[in-house]
């Protein structure tokens, strides 16, 4: 199976690091808009624009099905158009996470805004917009990224459990812990059950950034942990 992962940059890396490691027998091709990100911040309208071309970039590349790797995306799903089956992140949230009394989200201000976490959790929910923290985590800047995630624990230091909203955030889930010692959840835990089923082929894994250097590549292969790595550029 040839399957498509798109984000804004670096943080749909850890939704594809667990499918590899989880289902290693697939093609996976991988874009991340580095170019234009953080999406969080932008307008919808924009986001949307920059999804669909992404989406018709992996669909030139052939694939059967297209995983949106992307918080600010998934919650914008309905307005993407795909011509092969499109699995987003917050769909596989349903019924999930319901047994908690109060579930603290933290996520870009653009999926906090189109609250559609309330479409797929049912419970008391606490929305946290945190403006800039994936552009703090892309360019790795560590002293500003503690720093925000101080400030912002605050707002869910009372909750039962903390759902990092945005596929960036994982990257530092560490910082997290921190300042929450209860549960903290991931939006890649739950993407397993969408993929883990598909016809299997042939591993192959090939990346492309609409904005590529030295210093980003080094990023890529920390986060998923390999050196031997298929990287190109290619603007949208």
């Amino acid at each position: 199976m040839k399957i498509g992962i798109l984000d804004s940059g670096v943080g749909g890396l850890t939704v594809l690091k667990t499918l590899i490691l989880n289902c290693p027998k697939h093609d996976y091709i991988y874009f991340g808009d580095t170019f234009n990100m953080p999406y969080g911040e932008k307008s919808k309208n924009e986001v949307i624009n920059y999804g669909n071309k992404i989406i018709k970039f992996l669909e030139s590349k052939n694939v059967d099905l297209i995983v949106i790797a992307c918080g600010t995306l998934s919650s914008n799903k309905e307005y993407l158009q795909s011509k092969v089956p499109l699995i987003d992140l917050l769909t596989p949230l349903k019924g999930k996470l319901d047994n908690y009394n109060n579930l603290s989200i933290i996520a870009t201000p653009l999926s906090i805004k189109t609250n559609a976490f309330k479409n797929y959790i049912h419970t008391n929910l606490n929305l946290i917009s945190a403006p800039n923290l994936a552009y703090l985590i892309e360019n790795n800047k560590i002293e500003e990224i503690e720093r925000d995630i101080k400030n912002y624990a605050k707002y869910f230091k009372n909750s039962d459990a903390l759902l990092l909203g945005c596929t960036h955030y994982p990257i530092v889930k560490k910082e997290f812990t921190k300042y929450f010692k209860k549960d903290i959840i991931t939006l890649d835990e739950f993407i397993l059950e969408k993929v883990k089923d598909l016809k299997i082929s042939k591993f192959h894994l090939k990346l492309y950034f609409s904005a590529l250097d030295n210093k980003l590549i080094n990023n890529v292969k920390s986060i998923l942990e390999q050196d031997d790595l298929e990287i190109g550029e290619k603007k949208l």
